[in-house]
């Protein structure tokens, strides 16, 4: 036997666990790992028990050889009699306890069961804590009173209970009692109009005594106000309430028994208000002419009007509106008050003048009184204009012999503004020599000469002034206006004015157009000229002529003017208005012959005319009912005219008002509308009223309605509506309190203001029901009991209702209580109590428990479901109908508390879908065994340490101590002593004796001086036994201490880091290693950077000096860093150099959210890392990567496992899997849980679980019974580092993070992103929201998702339904057969563990019946629908799931309702509830399958493994169409499967015909066929012959339109059927197409060659691209399949639909120029595939093959022989020169050892990167080029067979490929060619 302690370490001694179950509630003996030394690279196992009680007193008292201190009362039963009315803490009697032995009494409690009446003191005192009651105890209390130790004694070890019981009887001695009322404070409330006698409330007093005598009411103020029936107690109006009356009235009610007892109780009573006020405008004459600034800011208040209304509450509640707002004012209620504001800036210069407003005020009653206020608003004027002259430039002629003092001219101006602000003065500004001889009046703009002019100013003096007017405002506003004055002689004056008619002109408003205003006469005084001209000077404002409305003519007639010229003023244009303009100013211009110019003011009066007819405001008034004469409103109306003769108003009724309104109504002519009698709302509640306005002019009447309407009184007595009210009712016992009873009072009452009052008078017993004021139902107040003997079967309820002032009504109604199942069931036993023996009473039956259902009769089947929890379930079963109780196994006692197990079974009536009972409480005594061995109690953990070379003198001995977990005569005293197994070096080392007088310890020393480096820990064997005999193995870890004792050498390690998305901070990532036996002396290390690592490296990590950690930085590029550091120790002054070969891999997003997980137990994540030193044999990473490649036939390098997470139970792991795209998880977490158990055994660790995803177990769920969905987060900021001495992989870290919610659809994004559309798909943005336009819009949804596919006997894998608790998923189909499966999704495997999820849903057709099995946890359900019998249908199927039921339908079956009961096409299936752990989710782990499924376990094994209680059957594929798969709001899209037996394609996709061939049509096709081969054997026998003569321009140009081999580069299969231009396909080297009259390329080939990586070899002579077709063609036609469309797209760039990545790209590899070949650069059409030729090299490589992950399990098939890939070889008879290509990659081929000696090969001078290089006689190959051609010269060639064996290596280190050959075949002066088969 070896003395390595790893390998003694796997001796079968070693297993120290005989028989203990594992009970994961009550165990605690579970095998406890600790980590010794990570560096040292071992860790050990101990196996001990943390639970350690001795059982020695325990088995002495069970014998009753010891006995349990006990506790007594003085008496059983204890007696007392008192009066029921004692006070509140009277002590009553006393008990008193004793004990034997005696006990401390500090430690007693002592407790009463009914602890809300009575108490009980420390001292035994009993005394009562509230008023007794001897009516409702029939005179008597009986008490039990428990006496309990807490304290602990010698005798009681295990804190067994002990207590003591008694009993007291209290009699209660009845005395007299005063009434008590039912309400502590009564509340009532009455209308405020309630005449005398109206019922207020009724009281109610309860005397136990039964000798209440008579109701008083007390403090009623003012006195009689209300008054009360001294037998019923009921409270009414006493007199009617006054005008000045209180809201709120207080007084007290009193009840008074024959024993002169009184009880008082308050009684508040509170009006309701009725709404008999209108509102007032108190204050309404006050508005008129208020005034409001002009300019200012909208929002500016103009007036707060306020409308005051006498009633309370919303009836006194007042808003306000304006009847016409002109756009400019707005108001707001508010506090009563309503602020008017304005809306917009006003403008009183403009038409913003004055506004007559309306403001209408109404209350909030139901039916709103209102009252209206009209008035004035002024807009006050702001000086916001200028003055502005009449003219610009006045302009004026004056002689020499002009009088001083007399006016030369007049300037006249105008102002918009009105008030001060338009007053205006005027002064003359300019030259000084000027102004002398002028002066202008400030008032009337007039311009005098001041001083004389002399004759020689005359033509030569012009005065040139400035006239300015300004205003009176604030500020001050002014204008200019030029003033020129030209002097002329005395002999050139100006026209003179000889008459105007008349003086004074005033017109009327409404003069019509052309009408003279006046005619005015001037002479030209021109002595050779009469003629005059006249202008009529337009001015700036309206009131000077701004808009013409004057305009002159020249007067014809000479009698007017006689020797002078005359003209006319008339009115131009009809736009007079007295309103606007009430005088206008006009400026009349004269000139003559000679210029000489004189202006002439006229004033024209315009007189008000009766023009404007009056408007009314509008207003809709009320009146209340039943009023005498009442004034209800006074009409208003506006009249715009000015003179107050015009405004002279009279109102009237229209004609049109009917003779009723004359005769209820009258009309003042002042407006005011008075009613002449009362009116009754309930014969009319609206009057039309027709009134007309007029101002005394006929034109001008006008007529509004006015809507008056009658307001309601409360004055009819309400009665009992029998017609639309229910009035009996069943009513089941169980209805809630506060619904409804199904009892509806519905009320007649035409009154619309009543306040319904509604009361139960009698017949409620124990005040069961209550009445619902605002709607009238009936609710149930109390719980109802159908078994209450007396009041809950059967009701006759009166009830009245009261409107407040009217006589109540009453009637009967009548409720009848039926029973229900409202009784939880009982268990007929509280406690159970059964005994098994541990570990050998094994799954039997040991007992049974049993309930009753108390609602039903004893002698019928009870009909209940008995239960456990999932926890108990894990050790026992029960019979779900019996209740007999079972064990799952055995039972360890060492493993149960106090060796007893304590279980609750559960019971539910009505099978499961009532009420569950209070558990019962079941005790599982175990029986002990001696069936454990003594274990190591001292040293903790059974670990001990030992300093490396210390004299064994020096070292204190190790004390070990037993224990023994059996109790009794089964323990200790124990023995130990080492095993006879242990190695003879280690007795040697140690000695083990027993330590005198301390029983069961021993004593272990070294005997020598311990080594760590030639040991480092003593796993030590030692047999320790009971006193009975029972032995076993116990092991005892001793560790040596370190010391720096030990050489340090070179050393290198490896560090791989996933660096998640590029984005890791600067972190350590590992630590240096390097060769040292020492494991402690890191202090005496110094670590620095070696010289010889690049700067590179070194700028992008870090080495800390002393701990030799490793930072890499921030921006760390992907790829392999050499890292190279120089160690120094200074204790031993040696060096060494640690290198640190440093992988750094950017992984993205998808690389962790498209990722599998799993569950390694018993292993850390450190171990994943380590190499067995001993066996060199790979990491468990490593074959982990290796184990997951294989599954899905990848390469370990496609693996990454980037997090590896510690926890309890083992180590996380997650991983992804990718050729093109990633692996989906489903597909990664599927495959995985098919191959668990293989790999487990060849890793020889357990996986314990596949998909970390606590959602899908609802007893983990972090979510409960919840819908629950579950996402990982990665941190960016902490990634996970897992290390051992050599290796580390730094990680990402990640999250499960979990949310209680069904996966809602988060709103679509507003800006395009990648992947936003599926299936090449495009993102667009329309109106701010992303479209995707996809290939079609028939098979691809909203987000390009592809909506249907075809299945012809396949399946595919899908992303498994999100666990929701409110469910819809729907499916469309169309089948071709009767049969077929359309989906299932459930467990792929048989039971792995306890709690595996067994839910599962499966879904398919037999004989056109849609079958549904489903079990959501709680029992299977089978549901049949069938459809019609039609393949040409499609059928939509749904089913719904959620917390009450199942719900199965398919829309339009095919079926109706008169085939059977019901509806066929719809299944509902309610739960079976057992509340104590509802199962209404579908979990499930395990793919989506549709179609079919895969190979997995029959449903007769999965059914058994997991207790389905129906089996489904087997059933075939589907063969059909399978569209629109929703879940919820999502919808699958059907290309996203990576795992499918065919390729996925729409259902609408071409299909390969099928021939159905009867027997002659067999024989002629075999005839056919022999003779087709006859000429296919000779056709190649020529073509061989020929075959170097063969060029491509003999090319057959239609071999390329055959068809071609379909493959799914990107695992999605087939894609879409697209017709392609296959030129592209027959090029020559030079680039040119065969047989084309165009024969130069389209412009994509000419930048082919841009992607040519190097020059290429010559391509030999006679190959083509048309070979490479060809032959390919050949391989499809072997192949060819049904399902195989003629042309592929072949995916380049991650675009499974894309044109661009067509065959037409297979063109980018040649090289073309136009006209004729220019290019010198030959082209490897086998191995340079340049681009877009890579994924055709991907198919026809050699590891494409590797990349098929389809798992469907097929029958074993014999192998096909891969067609030989011919090509040609030469021989030149003077070179001895092979030519030869192959189509397989390798690094190397290596030639025969023969022709070592004689070969030869150099690059071609043309193309020095040929792939073809020569290197020792092997042949070396780029390893990224599919195939290899080149040339090889052979010295000597021999004849026949030269085998070139493909190797793998660096050049140096070689190692053949075992499944790939190559010959090259040769003859001497003949042809030779080249086959592989692989």
């Amino acid at each position: 036997m070896t003395n390595s302690p790893e390998a003694f370490k796997n001796q079968p001694f070693f297993s120290s666990s005989e028989g203990d179950l594992d009970l994961p509630d009550w165990s605690h003996g579970d095998e406890r790992r600790q980590n010794i030394d990570d560096d040292a690279r071992y860790q050990r196992r101990s196996h001990h028990h943390q639970h350690r009680r001795r059982r020695y007193h325990r088995h002495l008292y069970q014998r009753h050889l010891i006995e349990l201190p006990k506790l007594e009362f003085s008496q059983t039963e204890y007696k007392a009699e008192v009066r029921e009315d004692i006070p509140i803490q009277t002590s009553i009697l006393q008990v008193r306890v004793t004990s034997l032995p005696v006990l401390d009494t500090s430690d007693m409690e002592i407790r009463v069961n009914d602890d809300n009446n009575f108490g009980i003191d420390s001292s035994g005192v009993l005394y009562n804590k509230r008023p007794l009651d001897y009516e409702q105890t029939k005179g008597y209390y009986l008490l039990k009173i428990t006496a309990e130790y807490k304290g602990e004694h010698r005798n009681n070890p295990f804190g067994e209970r002990i207590t003591g019981k008694a009993t007291a009887r209290i009699y209660i001695i009845d005395t007299p009692e005063p009434p008590r009322f039912e309400s502590e404070h009564y509340f009532f409330s009455v209308p405020e109009l309630a005449s005398t006698g109206a019922y207020v409330g009724t009281v109610k007093a309860v005397d136990d005594d039964n000798d209440l005598d008579a109701y008083i009411l007390q403090d009623v103020r003012p006195p009689d106000m209300f008054t009360i029936d001294q037998e019923t107690g009921i409270i009414r109006v006493g007199r009617i309430l006054t005008s000045d009356k209180q809201w709120a009235y207080n007084f007290q009610v009193g009840a008074i028994d024959f024993a002169g007892h009184v009880t008082i109780a308050p009684v508040t009573v509170y009006l309701i208000d009725e709404n008999n006020h209108k509102p007032v405008f108190m204050e309404c004459d006050a508005y008129d002419g208020i005034h409001v600034k002009e300019n200012m800011t909208e929002g500016t208040p103009v007036l707060m009007v306020l409308a005051t209304d006498d009633d309370l509450g919303n009836n006194g509640v007042v808003s306000y509106v304006l009847l016409n707002d002109f756009g400019r004012f707005t108001i707001q209620s508010s506090n009563q008050h309503g602020q008017i504001s304005t809306t917009k800036r006003l403008d009183r210069d403009g038409e913003d003048k004055e506004f007559y407003l309306t403001v209408v005020a109404r209350d909030g009653g139901s039916e709103p009184h209102q009252d209206s206020c009209s008035f004035k608003v002024v807009v006050e004027d702001i000086n916001d204009n200028p003055p502005i002259f009449d003219q610009q430039i006045y302009e004026e002629t004056i002689s020499t012999d002009h009088i001083t003092g007399t006016p030369v001219l007049r300037v006249t101006a105008s102002d918009l503004d009105s008030g001060s602000n338009a007053e205006i003065s005027f002064s003359l500004q300019g030259n000084p020599d000027d102004m002398k001889y002028f002066a202008i009046d400030g008032d009337t703009g007039i311009i005098s000469l001041t001083s004389p002019l002399q004759k020689s100013m005359a033509n030569k003096r012009l005065f040139d002034m400035r006239a300015r007017v300004a205003d009176e405002g604030n500020p001050v506003l002014w204008s200019t206006a030029d003033v020129r004055i030209q002097v002329v002689s005395s002999d050139e004056l100006p026209p003179t004015i000889i008459s105007q008619l008349p003086l004074f002109p005033a017109i009327l408003e409404n003069t019509t157009e052309n009408t003279d205003v006046l005619t005015l006469c001037a002479r030209s005084n021109v002595a050779d000229s009469s003629i005059v001209y006249f202008t009529l000077l337009n001015g700036n404002t309206p009131d000077t002529n701004s808009d013409g409305t004057f305009a002159i003519r020249r007067q014809e007639h000479a009698e007017m003017c006689h020797d002078s010229t005359g003209v006319t003023v008339f009115v131009a244009t009809r736009n007079l208005d007295f309103e606007t303009v009430q005088e206008y100013s006009l400026t009349l211009q004269i000139v003559n012959d000679r210029n000489a110019r004189v202006e002439k003011k006229i004033q024209v009066s315009i007189l008000d005319v009766n023009d404007n007819a009056p408007l009314l405001q509008q207003f809709d008034g009320a009146v209340l009912e039943n009023g005498d004469s009442t004034l209800i409103t006074t009409i208003q109306a506006h009249d715009k005219d000015v003179s107050p003769q015009f405004r002279q108003l009279r109102y009237s009724f229209d004609p049109m008002a009917s003779g009723d309104v004359r005769q209820k109504f009258a009309l003042k002519t002042n407006g005011e509308l008075w009613t002449t009698e009362p009116l009754d709302r309930e014969a009319f509640k609206q009057y039309k009223i027709p009134i007309k306005v007029s101002d005394g002019v006929p034109a001008h009447e006008r007529m509004t309605i006015y809507w008056i309407t009658v307001q309601d009184l409360n004055d009819v007595p309400p009665v009992f509506d029998y017609l639309n009210g229910i009035y009996e009712v069943e009513l089941p016992e169980n209805r809630e309190v506060g619904k409804s009873t199904g009892i509806k009072l519905a009320i007649n009452d035409s009154d619309v203001v009543n306040v319904f009052e509604y009361q139960i008078v009698d017949g409620n017993g124990e005040q069961k029901f209550r009445i619902d004021e605002p709607t009238g139902d009936i609710l149930v107040n109390k719980v109802l009991d159908y078994d209450h003997p007396v009041y809950d079967r059967n009701f006759t309820l009166r009830v009245r209702v009261y409107d407040g002032a009217n006589p109540p009504a009453e009637t009967n109604v009548i409720i009848a209580v039926t029973n229900v199942n409202d009784l939880q069931p009982v268990f007929e036993q509280i406690n159970y109590t059964f005994t098994v023996t541990e570990n050998t009473d094994c799954n039997i039956t040991f007992g049974k428990v049993s309930a009753l259902d108390p609602d039903l009769p004893h002698t019928v089947n009870q009909n209940i479901l008995y239960y456990l929890s999932p926890v108990e379930l894990r050790n026992f079963t029960i019979d779900s109908k019996t209740g007999d109780l079972s064990l799952k196994g055995c039972l360890d006692r060492e493993s149960a508390k106090r060796g007893v197990m304590t279980l609750y079974p559960r019971a539910n009536d009505e099978g499961g879908r009532g009420h569950d009972a209070d558990p019962a409480t079941v005790h599982v005594i175990i029986r002990d065994l001696n069936d454990n061995h003594p274990h190591i109690h001292r040293p903790e953990n059974s670990y001990a340490r030992i300093m490396e070379n210390m004299d064994p003198e020096d070292v204190m001995p190790i004390n070990i101590k037993l224990d023994d977990d059996d109790g009794g005569e089964n323990g200790c005293p124990c023995t130990m002593e080492f095993d006879p197994g242990t190695p003879t070096a280690w007795l040697e080392k140690f000695s083990l004796v027993q330590i005198d007088g301390l029983r069961s310890t021993y004593r272990l020393s070294p005997l020598v001086s311990l080594d760590r480096e030639q040991q480092k820990v003593y796993p030590l064997p030692f047999v320790t036994q009971d006193q009975t005999g029972r032995r076993g193995i116990r092991l005892f870890t001793l560790e040596v201490g370190d010391e720096n004792d030990s050489p340090m050498s070179n050393g290198k390690s490896n560090i791989k880091v996933y660096n998640y998305q590029g984005q890791f901070p600067s972190m350590v990532i590992g630590a240096v290693y390097v060769t040292d036996l020492d494991d402690y002396d890191l202090d005496d290390k110094i670590f620095e950077v070696d010289a010889t690592t690049s700067s590179d490296v070194a700028n992008h990590f870090q080495v800390n000096l002393k701990g030799g950690n490793i930072t890499m930085l921030k921006g760390t590029p992907a790829g392999i860093h050499l890292l190279r550091v120089k160690v120094y120790d200074r204790l031993r002054e040696e060096s060494a150099v640690g290198e640190v070969t440093i992988t750094v891999v950017d992984l993205n997003l998808n690389a962790v959210m498209n990722s599998g997980s799993l569950m390694l137990a018993s292993v850390r994540s450190h171990q994943m890392l380590k190499r067995n030193t001993i066996t060199n044999t790979e990491t468990l990473y490593e074959r982990l990567k290796d184990q997951i490649g294989k599954i899905h036939k990848i390469p370990r390098n496609n693996v990454d496992i980037f997090s590896m997470l510690d926890v309890e139970d083992g180590v996380q792991i997650r991983y992804n899997c990718h050729s093109s795209p990633y692996y989906t998880a489903a597909k990664l977490d599927g495959l995985m849980m098919k191959n668990r158990l293989q790999v487990s055994k060849a890793l020889g660790v357990d996986v314990t679980m596949v998909d970390i995803n606590s959602c899908l177990y609802e007893s983990k769920s972090p979510c409960g019974g919840k819908s629950c969905q579950h996402t990982m987060r990665p941190n960016l900021t902490s990634p996970l580092v897992v290390a051992s001495s050599t290796a580390t992989m730094v990680g990402v870290d990640i999250t499960d993070e979990y949310t209680c919610d069904c996966g809602e659809l988060e709103p679509l994004p507003s800006v395009c992103f990648s992947g936003f559309c599926y299936n090449g798909g495009t993102c667009v943005v329309i109106n701010n929201t992303l479209r995707c336009q996809c290939i079609d819009n028939h098979n691809y949804g909203p987000r390009c998702e592809l909506k249907n596919a075809r299945f012809e006997k396949s399946f595919a894998w899908y992303e498994p339904l999100k666990v929701c608790d409110n469910s819809t998923f729907s499916i469309s189909f169309k089948s071709n057969n009767p049969n077929g499966i359309l989906l299932y999704m459930g467990p792929i495997v048989e039971s792995p563990w306890e709690d595996y999820p067994k839910d599962f849903i499966y879904v398919f057709l037999r004989n056109w019946v849609l079958v549904t099995y489903i079990d959501l946890g709680s029992g299977t359900e089978k549901i049949s629908i069938p459809i019609e019998n039609n393949n040409n249908r499609i059928f939509e199927f749904t089913v719904v799931w959620n917390e009450k039921e199942m719900f199965f339908e398919v829309t339009d079956c095919g079926f109706n309702a008169s085939m059977g009961s019901g509806n066929p096409c719809k299944v509902t299936i309610p739960y079976p509830h057992i509340s104590i752990y509802p199962n209404f989710l579908l979990n499930v782990q395990g793919p989506l399958q549709i179609g079919g499924v895969s190979a997995m376990p029959s449903f007769a094994s999965l059914s058994a493994s997991y207790r389905w209680n129906l089996i489904p059957p087997k059933v075939e594929s589907f063969s059909g169409c399978i569209m629109d798969m929703r879940q919820n709001q999502f919808l699958y899209d059907f290309n996203a499967t990576d795992y499918a037996f065919m390729p996925i394609q729409p259902c609408d996709a071409p299909r390969t015909s099928r021939v159905v061939l009867g027997q002659q049509s067999i024989i002629i096709i075999l005839a056919s066929l022999l003779c087709l081969l006859i000429l296919v054997l000779l056709i190649l026998c020529l073509a061989r012959r020929g075959r170097k003569t063969v060029s491509y321009p003999d090319l057959d140009r239609e071999l390329v339109k055959e068809t071609m081999g379909g493959t799914d580069l990107e695992a999605f299969g087939e894609k879409d059927v697209t017709h392609f231009d296959l030129k592209f396909l027959q090029v020559t080297p030079d680039g040119y197409v065969v047989k084309d009259e165009d024969s130069n390329l389209p412009d994509v080939t000419q930048d082919a060659r841009q992607c040519l990586a190097a020059p290429l070899a010559k391509m030999p002579e006679g190959l083509s691209i048309g070979d490479f077709i060809d032959s390919n063609i050949k391989k499809v036609d072997q192949h060819h399949q049904d399902n195989v469309d003629d042309v592929r797209h072949y995916n380049i760039s991650g675009d499974e639909m894309s044109v661009a990545a067509s065959l037409s790209s297979l063109a980018s590899g040649f090289h073309s120029t136009t006209g004729s070949s220019k290019s010198d650069i030959p082209f490897d059409y086998k191995n340079d595939w340049c681009q877009r030729f890579e994924k055709i090299a991907q198919i026809y490589g050699r590891e494409s093959d590797q990349d098929e992950d389809s798992e469907y399990e097929f029958p074993d098939l014999p192998k096909e022989t891969m067609t030989p890939v011919p090509a040609t070889a030469t021989i030149n008879t003077k070179k001895s020169s092979v030519s030869f290509t192959t189509n397989e990659t390798a690094n190397f081929y290596t030639l025969p050892a023969s022709l070592k000696k004689n070969a030869t090969g150099s690059p071609s001078s043309s193309n020095p990167s040929s792939p073809l290089l020569r290197r020792n006689g092997d042949v070396n190959l780029k390893k990224n080029y599919c195939g290899v051609s080149g040339a090889m010269t052979l010295k000597a060639p021999p004849k026949g067979i030269i085998k070139l064996n493909p190797t793998e290596g660096d050049g140096q280190n070689q190692t053949p490929l075992k499944d790939c050959r190559e010959m090259v075949t040769t003859t001497k002066n003949s042809k030779s060619g080249v086959e592989t088969w692989c």
